[in-house]
């Protein structure tokens, strides 16, 4: 019997300070919790109230507001919606693939009928309907004249890959 009231003692010697380290650690995780979600809002909204009601929520409900949080939060991040627009802007510009000048390999417009900077002939008029076809074609599809015969040289699309035009030095 001596046994148990030394062991109830000294469980009551302990009890305090185990609850002690139980509610700072509570205390900590609540805190931390707090940061946490007013860092993640940050990352995903630019509003200064929606950010301070995230953080708010999430300290005056210690424990509901985190999954309230994570519910009522935004799905991407600025950063990922930065991203994805960047993609659509690219895969929207790989689309419109702008033409390029045969011989100056300057950015030109598809109807274009000469180069505006080189002067280079990019296309011919039809002498029986007078409409613009391309210099490689040998007949007009719009009329059916054969008109004059087809030239080799025309525009081309512009590549992604390529870098500048460096000075061409002839071999020695």
């Amino acid at each position: 019997m001596q046994v148990l009231q030394d062991l109830l003692t000294n469980l009551r010697a302990i009890l305090p300070v185990v609850g002690l380290f139980v509610g700072a650690y509570l205390v900590l995780l609540w805190a931390a919790s707090v940061l946490w979600a007013y860092r993640d809002i940050r990352a995903r909204s630019d509003d200064v109230s929606t950010q301070v009601l995230a953080a708010g929520l999430v300290l005056c409900l210690p424990f509901v507001g985190i999954p309230l949080h994570l519910i009522l939060r935004p799905r991407q991040t600025l950063a990922d919606k930065y991203e994805r627009t960047l993609q659509e802007e690219y895969l929207r510009r790989d689309i419109e693939e702008p033409f390029v000048c045969p011989s100056c390999q300057r950015p030109i417009d598809a109807d274009f009928v000469l180069c505006p900077h080189c002067h280079t002939s990019l296309r011919r008029r039809c002498a029986s309907c007078d409409r613009v076809v391309d210099l490689t074609w040998s007949v007009c599809p719009y009329c059916g004249d054969a008109g004059a015969p087809p030239l080799r040289a025309s525009y081309r699309v512009a590549s992604r890959e390529a870098g500048p035009i460096e000075a061409y030095e002839q071999p020695r």
